[in-house]
């Protein structure tokens, strides 16, 4: 197989290694750097053999580590969303047409990458929740992609049924961001009305939700619990 374009990607934790291993996976010649040597000793077992210990606070550093080795594009995959910040800052600062693709798991730290000059920033909520769609709908492609979208043992689904009065009774979907107000994904819905069909949000329709409409979700266990009291207290 011929080598695709020259990766560098910094941070090889939990989302770090899944991108590795499918850009190894797919071709690409993949250049791993971290502080870390505990983690880049998991990602030599991966049979990743680019790995490079740096301090990502240097500016030298990284500069050296791309102009050595012809990088085109950076995934900034740590796990510290702040050090993804501060990377896509400094590489588009030392490489302007360098592509950054940037990890996050808030609006906020997605609102600062862009604002770094992330030219791609994933969410990895949106990531699990478009994969949930395609194992569902076009499992090819779901297997395609199935090693970067960020497996998490914290991120959970929860079927929540809307109380009646409750703030989302008689609301329209697309009143709603369910992400900025309540940290969740909503992936669909059943409506009892259409015969307990489930309607996946993913598809754009709209929809007006009804009380005892039940509600996929998904999230972080907190977040759900919260999401659930607020429908709740409102009832």
């Amino acid at each position: 197989m011929d080598k695709k374009a020259k990766v560098l990607l910094l941070g090889f934790g939990r989302y770090g290694e899944q991108i590795g291993v499918n850009l190894i996976n797919n071709g690409y010649d993949l250049f791993v750097a971290d502080s870390s040597k505990e983690s880049l000793k998991k990602a030599a077992a991966d049979g990743i053999e680019q790995v490079f210990v740096i301090d990502i606070y240097s500016d030298e550093q990284i500069s050296d580590l791309i102009l050595d080795n012809g990088i085109e594009k950076v995934f900034c995959a740590f796990e510290d969303e702040e050090k993804n910040v501060y990377l896509t800052i400094t590489i588009k600062a030392l490489f302007r047409k360098i592509e950054v693709i940037a990890l996050c798991e808030s609006k906020e730290s997605e609102r600062k990458l862009r604002l770094a000059g992330a030219d791609k920033v994933i969410d990895t909520m949106y990531a699990a929740a478009n994969r949930l769609y395609f194992v569902l709908e076009k499992p090819a492609v779901a297997e395609a992609v199935d090693h970067i979208l960020f497996k998490d043992p914290t991120i959970v689904f929860k079927e929540i049924e809307v109380p009646k009065g409750s703030l989302l009774d008689g609301v329209n979907l697309n009143e709603v961001d369910f992400k900025n107000e309540f940290n969740i994904i909503l992936l669909g819905l059943v409506d009892k009305e259409l015969g307990n069909k489930f309607i996946f949000v993913t598809r754009g329709i709209n929809h007006k939700i009804d009380a005892g409409d039940i509600l996929v979700v998904l999230g972080r266990k907190g977040e759900l619990e919260r999401f659930e009291k607020r429908l709740e207290a409102k009832a």
